[in-house]
């Protein structure tokens, strides 16, 4: 009888065993079988899996959407995530104490200019009215619109704008928690930050081939404007002073008899960069290239543009110059450099501050990363590499 009881007793440890077991072999299983389930992150006690990352770059727009090539371009993806849970609750909440605000066309305007090719189309859009009933206007016939998808889309535009400016809200949030903190004395950028921020990003900055001059500029819209900058140029090619030409203008200018489109020639001092990005002033730099201080050239056309120029009382206005031929001055040239850390002082500390504001808030929010957890999209056994792909 002693026998039968222990042997009862090894069998119901036996299948307490076995079914321990079982359950861890389920729960491994399960954690193999099911890779969306793994933990990657946490925030708030609340933890973010593989499978919240995925669904989280399949609902990116497009234009936003990231090429995922390694972990790094997942851990990022991530860190702008989180970033964003944090900010844009906190914007939320100083929106509502009155401690920020926005206006939402600022958000709008963002929109249309990420918008790239479509930016136009969508301006229009959002500026057409909703006709009654089924009235089809020739605008929208242009963009094969009628009442029912015209509404659509300026939903649509609602909807992109309330996106963007949850965001831009929250990156005031973050901009006001710092200057508060900065003008308390809570926080600072030191001289080694500065250095380590000047040195990974200086190749990033640039001061552009600049050039100052004086110039007389014939609006295009005078007759002959050509001709007219032309023969102030054959002027000085044949001898005559630039300075003596351009007090001859003026002279000219003020007379009673002055010709009615010698009043729309100006004499005017500016400068334009030389930058590579922008097409604008392109053909002016094919003329200007090289040019050294008391060089003479032109005439050159100058498309439209805005300077700074002062009104009668000396107060800087902006003053809009129309495309003109110019023939003008070098008075001083500077050529393109890397600029000072001094003279980028006030773009490298912003990035640090808010870089320092968001590692307070990230602990405020018990954020913890679990990097060896993240997909690894390099390895060829990884079967959700890009779980997106396919959309």
């Amino acid at each position: 009888m002693r026998n039968k009881n222990r042997t009862v007793k090894f069998l119901c440890i036996y299948e307490l065993v076995y079914l321990l077991i079982i359950i861890v072999f389920i729960t491994s299983c399960g954690k193999l079988g099911d890779p969306d389930t793994i933990k990657i992150a946490r925030i708030d006690n609340e933890y973010i899996t593989r499978g919240d990352l995925y669904k989280i770059l399949r609902e990116m727009d497009d234009k936003e959407r990231p090429k995922i090539s390694n972990r790094g371009d997942y851990l990022r993806v991530l860190n702008q995530y989180i970033d964003q849970r944090i900010k844009i609750p906190l914007g939320k909440k100083l929106a509502e104490e009155g401690k920020i605000t926005l206006d939402r066309e600022v958000a709008r305007e963002h929109f249309f200019r990420q918008s790239g090719d479509e930016e136009q189309q969508l301006r229009d859009i959002w500026a057409m009215p909703i006709p009654e009933g089924d009235t089809i206007t020739p605008l929208m016939q242009v963009y094969n619109l009628t009442p029912a998808t015209l509404r659509a889309m300026k939903e649509y535009i609602e909807q992109e704008t309330d996106k963007i400016y949850e965001k831009l809200l929250g990156e005031q949030a973050i901009a006001h928690l710092v200057a508060e903190d900065v003008k308390a004395g809570n926080i600072k950028v030191t001289k080694e930050e500065l250095e380590r921020e000047y040195n990974l990003k200086k190749d990033n900055f640039h001061i552009y081939e600049r050039i100052k001059f004086r110039g007389i500029f014939v609006p295009t819209s005078v007759p002959q404007a050509s001709k007219i900058a032309s023969e102030y140029r054959k002027e000085i090619d044949n001898g005559k002073d630039f300075d003596s030409l351009i007090k001859e203008i003026l002279s000219q200018k003020d007379s009673l008899l002055a010709l009615p489109e010698l009043n729309q020639v100006k004499i005017i001092e500016s400068e334009i960069e030389n930058n590579p990005n922008s097409a604008r002033f392109r053909g002016f730099w094919s003329v200007a290239e090289n040019a050294q201080p008391n060089d003479i050239l032109g005439p050159v056309y100058l498309p439209e543009f805005r300077r700074l120029a002062q009104d009668e009382k000396g107060n800087p206005r902006a003053e809009i110059m129309p495309d003109s031929y110019v023939v003008l001055k070098v008075l001083e040239r500077e050529p393109e450099r890397t600029p000072t850390i001094d003279e980028v002082k006030h773009l490298l500390a912003p990035p640090i501050l808010i870089a320092k504001k968001m590692e307070e808030l990230r602990a405020l929010h018990q954020v913890e990363i679990y990097e060896e957890n993240l997909p690894d999209p390099s390895s060829s056994g990884d079967q959700f590499t890009n779980p997106w792909e396919e959309l």
